[in-house]
């Protein structure tokens, strides 16, 4: 598997600008074939635009928000989900420094990953929200 961090295709200086104009390409980009990202875009909100309407349509991806999406999602890894930090406690409160490092360590990241996750989901969501606002306005013009 191609790893998508690494510097050696031959993007603008700028890679985090960098845009993807084909599945082949976003697909070249995390290393895997076509229909995986394909499907990833369906069923796990891989950042993907369509250029025009319809299935069929050219897609575009942008490197930064692909690099944000591998960060936050399971699949790109193939981790389903992340076993929780299990901590000696004293009846469930932490008691040494260390612990409550750990405690707040594991509940911080905890944190980060939920926030990240839902500003994809609120942002895909925006998105659909847009297009439906500029189709209800078509079509209200074309009663008028």
């Amino acid at each position: 598997m191609a790893d998508p961090m690494s510097t050696n295709r031959n993007p603008p200086n700028d890679q985090s600008h960098a845009i993807l104009n084909s599945w082949k390409e976003i697909a070249g980009y995390l290393g895997r074939g076509v229909r995986t990202v394909q499907r990833w875009e369906q069923e796990l909100q891989l950042p993907v635009h369509r250029i025009g309407k319809g299935k069929r349509s050219p897609v575009f991806a942008t490197v930064h928000e692909l690099k944000f999406w591998i960060s936050t999602s399971d699949a790109y890894s193939g981790k389903q989900s992340r076993p929780a930090l299990v901590l000696p406690s004293n009846g469930g409160k932490a008691t040494t420094p260390i612990e409550i490092s750990h405690r707040l360590l594991a509940e911080s990241s905890r944190l980060v990953r939920e926030v990240a996750e839902t500003s994809v989901r609120q942002r895909r969501q925006a998105e659909i929200l847009q297009k439906r606002i500029i189709e209800i306005a078509s079509r209200l013009k074309n009663h008028t």
